[in-house]
């Protein structure tokens, strides 16, 4: 394949990042078992048995944890390094999870740490040789695979300078070839500069793969001109040569194409969210993890919020609601309750004060919601009991929040993407100024987090969640 050597290369990523943390394992527990160490006591006889879960756990989860970052010899020293602090964060998050929930006590917490602290510098160290390595290598014409590439238009040519501009895919182009409809799609506008890259036409095939060393053929053809080109696609089958073609014939706005399988059936597949399994998993361990943990280590809060809003006014502690969740999945969300008990019916004659844009209602001093009730909605207080929805499945730690059905109703059509994920406690609308943002622009900021979704998305989200909980920016 085109990055099959690309791939190869993030294969021996991954067996050098397994070495690096292992190195930084040993020379941790070596550590602590040696040399003194501020703020530390003497060292200690430590039990490797006890000890050595922690590699055997934090090898594969480093690996889910990285598996998407990509190696380009070009990126800069800082986005190298940026790719090793989220799974190092995930991991330690993780980690640290592990030893809470075990009570692991015999465990040097002391190791714990310096395996992180080196795994850290270990990995980038790695990183960065092999960094040099491939980009040493990928300039050495012999190492190279050719390739040549069916069509001349500015599409064909946009497809060369991509490949030409990943240096990890070790690729030369050895040339254009025009195919019948190039002449006719070719404009003054859209001409290519690079014109002398085109050596032949279609009917040459043959003999220019005689004639040079060709690896691999790309066709950059249009749908009407597939048929046409069968005989050239069997015939580099037949002598052994590698075939692209080019398939994003449907244009799409946002969803991204995938090459699936329905049972040796051959897919392709337009997908808007994130298509990422291993991802997804861990969101949702981590989504288990951390409200179970969060929710045992919040008890006291709970309860006595929960007997402040008893005393306060008349009515339940919880609030139960009815909301729209993952593709129009509807739950009952859980909240503190904080507003008189007579709330949702007064909700109509307060319509001619909402301040809102768009479908939600908000006022800044809403008459309904009880004195106890402002404070816990400012420090959003009032919205742990979502840690519940969270553990059992219906929400997620980060995610657009779940609006309500009448709501939904009214979005227009473009915004009911935004169930196309799983809803959450926070998202980027609320890091970015909660209430006080335009209703236009919360959607555009819901969406921007699915078509952008990854761990280390989520991760900055929920640390950016806290100042802004703590500071109650933008907060009704």
């Amino acid at each position: 394949m085109l990055n099959q050597r690309a791939k190869q290369t993030l294969y021996l990523r991954s067996l050098v990042d397994a070495a690096m943390l292992g190195a930084a394992f040993l020379s941790a527990f070596a550590v602590r078992s040696y040399i003194p160490l501020p703020l530390l006591e003497a060292p200690e006889q430590l039990s490797f048995a006890v000890h050595f879960w922690l590699p055997a756990i934090a090898l594969p989860l480093f690996w889910a944890l990285s598996r998407n970052s990509r190696l380009h010899s070009e990126s800069s020293l800082a986005a190298e390094l940026k790719q090793i602090v989220a799974p190092v964060v995930y991991l330690g998050l993780l980690l640290g999870t592990t030893i809470f929930l075990f009570q692991a006590k015999s465990f040097s917490r002391a190791v714990f740490f310096l395996f992180l602290a080196l795994a850290f510098v270990f990995v980038a160290l790695g990183r960065l040789a092999l960094r040099a390595a491939v980009a040493r290598l990928g300039g050495k014409r012999e190492t190279l695979r050719n390739v040549l590439i069916v069509g001349a238009d500015a599409e064909a040519h946009a497809v060369r300078r991509h490949v030409e501009a990943h240096s990890e895919y070790r690729v030369r182009v050895v040339g254009h070839l025009r195919t019948p409809g190039d002449a006719t799609r070719r404009t003054a506008a859209d001409a290519p500069e690079d014109g002398e890259a085109v050596i032949g036409s279609i009917d040459e095939l043959k003999s220019i793969v005689d004639d040079h060393v060709v690896d691999e053929v790309i066709f950059v053809v249009q749908p009407a001109e597939i048929v046409a080109c069968e005989t050239q696609i069997a015939w580099c089958e037949e002598v052994g040569v590698t075939v692209h073609l080019r398939v994003d014939f449907i244009r799409t706005l946002v969803a991204r194409t995938y090459p699936t399988d329905l049972d040796g059936m051959p897919m392709l597949t337009f997908s808007s969210t994130p298509q990422d399994p291993a991802g997804l998993l861990i969101k949702r361990a981590l989504d288990i993890a951390v409200s179970a943990v969060a929710l045992l280590l919040l008890s006291p809060l709970l309860a006595l919020t929960a007997l402040a809003v008893r005393l306060g006014s008349s009515g339940p502690v919880i609030f139960s609601q009815l909301r729209v969740g993952l593709n129009g999945r509807p739950f009952r969300l859980h909240k503190f309750r904080s507003m008189y008990r007579d709330a949702e019916g007064r909700r109509a004659g307060l319509a001619a004060q909402n301040e809102a844009s768009g479908p939600v209602f908000k006022i800044a001093r809403d008459p309904r919601v009880t004195p106890l009730g402002r404070w816990l909605r400012k420090f959003s207080i009032d919205e742990l009991p979502q840690l519940w929805n969270v553990l059992v499945g219906d929400m997620s730690l980060v995610g657009p929040r779940p609006p309500l059905h009448d709501e939904v109703v009214r979005y227009q059509r473009w915004q009911k993407r935004k169930l196309s994920m799983k809803p959450g406690i926070t998202c980027l609308w609320q890091v970015n100024g909660r209430s006080a943002i335009p209703f236009e622009d919360w959607m555009r900021l819901d969406l921007e987090y699915i078509d952008n979704w990854s761990l280390g998305l989520d991760l900055k989200i929920l640390l950016r969640t806290i100042p802004a909980v703590v500071l109650a920016r933008g907060a009704r």
